[in-house]
């Protein structure tokens, strides 16, 4: 689950469980382990599962680390430089005491790194890649970082490929060939050789090819859903064509708050203001705002508003 934002990537979570879920129980959650804040797939944040982290880092680490390397020399960053600081984190982390990146960036100065600028997320950021470190419990507003336990990998990269497709196609399909390749930062060739080996089923979607897996879909999404702007329900290479009928720029949508989706297709934004006894929304839609519509919406701003434990109160932009 992609995870810039905190708290919405935990309403992405939760809406996707089986039983109604607030914000402080996901938390309490996270601050335990049960998963995990890390960059992996893409140079992102994402929650997940300690479990998976260490065969999708083996699978996809060396392509995000191609993607970084012209930004690392941009920022002064040499590969001993990095590995300095790597080291020092490592080191300093041996005790299972969490420490902030700012408390980390101390040492890793001392260590003759660069820290200033982007130089330290980047340092931090290839503790993460190598499967050596996550973040740990949130400390007020600030996020910590911990060592992470080694887990061996065994499988083939084959069989981390079939793994690969088969768990994307579960969460996002039907999917694409190069949908897969933008979630993972492989190749578009390791993309089709993954749907291949995973043994997906092809099949048409609006004129184009798309794979799925050998089991149900559920094809009927809700007329309504208040997601987060980086849900994994739009994790896919996104065309001109999926905002042409948006007002505002495409960079603008998507750096809302939350996307407003109708009918299973992007129709707007939402933005949320959280206060001591109520969270305001606002809603911003592209359609025309029905009576079913707006019961919908109203539904959906309910839902947010029991997560957060706030009374839930809706407007519409003008």
């Amino acid at each position: 689950m992609q995870s810039q934002l905190h708290d919405m990537a935990l309403w992405a979570i939760a809406r996707r469980l089986s039983r109604p879920t607030t914000l402080t129980e996901l938390q309490t959650s996270f601050d335990r382990g049960d998963f995990a804040r890390t960059h992996v797939l893409r140079p992102t944040w994402h929650f997940v599962d300690p479990a998976d982290i260490h065969w999708l880092q083996s699978l996809t680490a060396s392509r995000v680390e191609r993607l970084m390397d012209g930004s690392n020399r941009t920022i002064g960053l040499t590969a001993q430089a990095i590995r300095r600081g790597v080291d020092v984190i490592v080191a300093t982390l041996a005790d299972g005491q969490p420490r902030t990146r700012a408390e980390l960036g101390t040492l890793v100065a001392a260590a003759d790194v660069p820290v200033a600028g982007q130089a330290l997320a980047h340092v931090m950021m290839q503790a993460e890649i190598d499967a050596l470190v996550v973040n740990g419990p949130v400390r007020g507003k600030q996020h910590t970082y911990r060592l992470l336990a080694h887990r061996p990998v065994t499988e083939s990269r084959d069989e981390l490929l079939a793994r690969l497709a088969r768990r994307y196609a579960r969460g996002h399909g039907p999917i694409r060939d190069k949908d897969l390749a933008w979630w993972s930062s492989l190749t578009l060739l390791d993309s089709r050789r993954a749907i291949d080996l995973g043994e997906l089923r092809p099949i048409e979607v609006g004129g184009q090819s798309h794979w799925t897996l050998d089991e149900p879909i559920d094809a009927d999404p809700p007329l309504v859903m208040l997601l987060s702007n980086y849900d994994e329900y739009i994790s896919y290479t996104r065309d001109p064509d999926d905002f042409a009928h948006l007002d505002g720029a495409a960079a603008d949508i998507m750096r809302g708050a939350g996307l407003l989706m109708v009918r299973g297709r992007l129709a707007g934004t939402w933005t949320r203001t959280v206060a001591a006894r109520r969270v305001d929304i606002t809603v911003t839609a592209t359609p025309r705002v029905t009576v079913a519509l707006r019961r919908g919406i109203e539904r959906e701003a309910a839902a947010f508003g029991r997560f957060v434990d706030r009374e839930a109160v809706l407007t519409f932009a003008a």
